[in-house]
Protein backbone atom coordinates (compact mmCIF):
# COMPACT_ATOMS: atom_id res chain seq x y z
CA UNK A 1 0.00 0.00 0.00
CA UNK A 2 2.89 2.57 0.93
CA UNK A 3 6.15 2.08 -0.94
CA UNK A 4 7.93 3.65 1.75
CA UNK A 5 7.21 0.44 3.69
CA UNK A 6 8.77 -2.12 0.79
CA UNK A 7 12.28 -2.05 2.22
CA UNK A 8 11.10 -3.93 5.41
CA UNK A 9 11.32 -7.18 5.11
CA UNK A 10 10.15 -8.19 8.99
CA UNK A 11 6.02 -7.54 8.75
CA UNK A 12 2.85 -8.98 8.72
CA UNK A 13 -0.73 -8.59 9.63
CA UNK A 14 -3.99 -10.11 10.87
CA UNK A 15 -7.46 -9.97 11.64
CA UNK A 16 -8.99 -8.18 14.52
CA UNK A 17 -12.80 -8.87 14.96
CA UNK A 18 -15.25 -8.71 17.76
CA UNK A 19 -14.61 -10.52 20.63
CA UNK A 20 -11.07 -11.08 19.42
CA UNK A 21 -8.36 -11.21 21.57
CA UNK A 22 -5.18 -9.21 20.03
CA UNK A 23 -2.92 -11.02 21.89
CA UNK A 24 -4.20 -13.81 20.09
CA UNK A 25 -4.56 -13.11 16.69
CA UNK A 26 -1.60 -10.98 16.77
CA UNK A 27 0.84 -13.77 18.34
CA UNK A 28 3.15 -13.24 15.20
CA UNK A 29 3.90 -10.03 16.68
CA UNK A 30 7.23 -9.52 17.45
CA UNK A 31 8.39 -7.43 20.64
CA UNK A 32 10.63 -5.25 18.02
CA UNK A 33 10.55 -1.45 17.46
CA UNK A 34 8.25 -0.39 14.21
CA UNK A 35 5.00 0.77 13.06
CA UNK A 36 1.04 -0.37 12.06
CA UNK A 37 -1.46 1.32 10.59
CA UNK A 38 -5.51 -0.43 10.97
CA UNK A 39 -7.89 -0.51 7.68
CA UNK A 40 -11.48 -0.49 8.72
CA UNK A 41 -13.69 -3.31 6.90
CA UNK A 42 -16.99 -2.30 6.80
CA UNK A 43 -20.39 -3.04 4.41
CA UNK A 44 -18.00 -3.68 1.74
CA UNK A 45 -15.72 -0.81 1.99
CA UNK A 46 -11.99 -0.75 3.18
CA UNK A 47 -10.61 2.53 4.66
CA UNK A 48 -7.65 3.21 6.52
CA UNK A 49 -8.11 4.17 9.53
CA UNK A 50 -5.24 4.41 11.90
CA UNK A 51 -1.58 4.76 12.11
CA UNK A 52 0.32 4.09 15.54
CA UNK A 53 4.00 3.46 16.32
CA UNK A 54 6.13 1.45 18.79
CA UNK A 55 8.92 2.69 20.90
CA UNK A 56 12.70 1.98 20.49
CA UNK A 57 15.57 -0.32 22.67
CA UNK A 58 18.17 2.57 23.49
CA UNK A 59 21.53 1.60 25.12
CA UNK A 60 21.60 1.89 28.48
CA UNK A 61 18.12 3.48 28.36
CA UNK A 62 14.80 2.04 29.18
CA UNK A 63 13.11 -0.25 26.64
CA UNK A 64 9.97 1.63 25.75
CA UNK A 65 6.72 -0.63 24.25
CA UNK A 66 7.46 -2.72 21.34
CA UNK A 67 5.04 -3.71 18.67
CA UNK A 68 3.42 -6.76 20.02
CA UNK A 69 3.17 -4.93 23.50
CA UNK A 70 1.42 -1.84 21.92
CA UNK A 71 -0.82 -3.74 19.89
CA UNK A 72 -2.37 -5.52 22.79
CA UNK A 73 -2.22 -2.27 24.64
CA UNK A 74 -5.07 -1.61 22.20
CA UNK A 75 -6.94 -3.98 22.90
CA UNK A 76 -9.64 -1.52 24.46
CA UNK A 77 -9.46 1.59 21.55
CA UNK A 78 -9.92 -1.40 19.23
CA UNK A 79 -12.84 -2.96 21.20
CA UNK A 80 -14.57 0.47 21.27
CA UNK A 81 -14.10 1.13 17.86
CA UNK A 82 -15.80 -2.43 16.80
CA UNK A 83 -18.71 -1.78 19.38
CA UNK A 84 -19.17 2.03 17.90
CA UNK A 85 -19.95 1.15 14.64
CA UNK A 86 -20.85 -1.73 11.79
CA UNK A 87 -17.59 -2.90 11.44
CA UNK A 88 -16.96 -6.16 10.29
CA UNK A 89 -13.17 -6.23 11.35
CA UNK A 90 -9.95 -4.64 11.55
CA UNK A 91 -7.14 -5.41 9.25
CA UNK A 92 -3.63 -4.65 11.12
CA UNK A 93 -0.50 -4.54 9.32
CA UNK A 94 2.73 -3.99 11.18
CA UNK A 95 6.44 -3.74 9.79
CA UNK A 96 9.53 -3.71 12.01
CA UNK A 97 11.86 -0.43 11.35
CA UNK A 98 14.63 -0.80 13.79
CA UNK A 99 16.56 -4.35 13.17
CA UNK A 100 19.92 -5.85 11.74
CA UNK A 101 19.17 -4.71 8.57
CA UNK A 102 17.24 -0.77 9.55
CA UNK A 103 17.81 2.13 12.26
CA UNK A 104 15.08 3.84 11.28
CA UNK A 105 12.81 5.46 14.09
CA UNK A 106 9.23 4.13 14.19
CA UNK A 107 8.38 7.90 14.71
CA UNK A 108 9.89 8.64 11.71
CA UNK A 109 8.50 6.03 9.48
CA UNK A 110 4.82 6.76 10.71
CA UNK A 111 5.62 10.15 9.99
CA UNK A 112 6.23 9.61 6.16
CA UNK A 113 3.07 7.65 6.17
CA UNK A 114 0.58 10.02 7.70
CA UNK A 115 2.37 12.63 5.45
CA UNK A 116 1.41 10.68 2.07
CA UNK A 117 -2.01 10.03 3.62
CA UNK A 118 -2.14 13.75 4.05
CA UNK A 119 -0.55 14.66 0.64
CA UNK A 120 -3.39 12.15 -0.92
CA UNK A 121 -6.58 12.82 1.11
CA UNK A 122 -6.19 16.13 2.41
CA UNK A 123 -6.35 15.16 6.15
CA UNK A 124 -5.43 12.52 8.31
CA UNK A 125 -6.99 8.73 9.20
CA UNK A 126 -10.42 8.75 10.93
CA UNK A 127 -9.56 7.55 14.04
CA UNK A 128 -5.69 9.52 14.55
CA UNK A 129 -5.68 12.10 17.21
Amino acid sequence: MFDELHKYKINGHFFFKKGDSVDQVGKNVPELPGMYYVIRLAKGRVELVYTGKSGIITPGGPKTSLLKQTLIGQQDFFDSKMSKGEIDALDIYWFVTMDANHIDLPAYVEGLILQTIYDVHGRLPEWHK
